[in-house]
């Protein structure tokens, strides 16, 4: 009987000291904002075993038995909010076509700035950077041979028009991968591309690069007029080498390989993504090819 009474006690003392507990959790319980049709899937690297997420956002009237482009985006905490919002209004109204895009996470666990660097750069070194960096080929591996093949096994995709878009170091490695594997995309959309990593490897990639003349490729790269060393970029010339790059891949005079350079008033490199999304996206999906760019 004791035994009963000191374990009935013992519940209600639980019970006082859970429920302000329960209490407090319920008035922080508000549901967490959402961003319409997306989901989050945990895919691992078969090639690192990393793990990484993808964050999917269906298009807006998704159906069966139609095929959808798939744009594609590295950093995507960071460009995904920001490139689905870009498109929420102009595919609303019928102005854009209507696409499905997925975003590419940072290696879950690991510190974003350094899973960046490390998969987004194309060579080990680069002066003033000791950390782990150079694994471009490995994430474009994952990738082609992981990410890619995820998403047109489960959705409705037209494997034929796919669209990389990727910011500063990700824009780097959207340079990387239209020289190395130039058809893994149709579309890029390159924002503040950090050329001058290891000394500017990736002109001298470009220089020893040979395109088939039948490549079919649309690239729109955008920079902040801001971006120079006499504004808001003292150590590099962001807009000299877009410029720069922009320019070798039109003297490839290559007839299906549009190339459109944007220099966006006003913008440093920390703001100048949000331009170059939407205005990348205009520039590929508008519904009308009579509206100006």
């Amino acid at each position: 009987m004791h035994h009963h009474k000191s374990t009935q006690f013992r519940y209600v003392l639980f019970l006082l000291l859970a429920l302000p507990l329960c209490l407090f959790a319920q008035e922080n319980q508000n549901p967490a904002f959402e961003l319409p049709r997306t989901e989050v899937i945990g895919i691992q690297d078969t090639g690192t075993k990393r793990s990484y997420e993808l964050h999917v956002q269906l298009p807006l009237n998704y159906s069966s038995d139609k095929k959808y482009p798939v744009v594609y985006m590295t950093d995507s905490p960071y460009t995904f909010p920001i490139t689905t919002g870009a498109a929420r209004v102009p595919v609303n109204l019928k102005r854009m076509d209507d696409v499905m895009f997925v975003g590419i996470s940072w290696e879950k666990g690991r510190e974003p700035a350094l899973s960046r660097q490390r998969d987004y750069t194309p060579t080990a070194s680069s002066p003033g950077y000791k950390d782990p960096s150079g694994e471009a080929s490995k994430h474009l591996e994952f990738i082609r041979s992981d990410v890619i093949p995820y998403i047109e096994k489960r959705y409705n995709t037209d494997a034929a028009n796919r669209t990389y878009v990727g910011n500063s170091f990700g824009g780097l490695f959207g340079f990387y991968i239209l020289l190395r594997e130039p058809t893994t995309f149709k579309n890029y959309i390159i924002g503040s591309p950090s050329i001058w990593w290891d000394n500017k490897y990736i002109l001298d990639l470009e220089s020893k690069t040979k395109f088939n003349k039948n490549l079919e490729a649309n690239v729109f790269i955008a920079v902040g007029a801001e971006e120079t060393i006499t504004r808001d970029s003292p150590k590099h010339d962001m807009v000299g080498d877009a410029i720069t790059f922009h320019a070798r891949l039109k003297a490839r005079n290559i007839d299906k390989l549009n190339v459109e350079l944007r220099v966006i008033e006003h913008a440093t490199h920390a703001i100048a993504f949000p331009t170059t999304a939407v205005q990348g996206l205009w520039w590929l999906f508008k519904t009308d090819p009579k509206v100006r760019q």
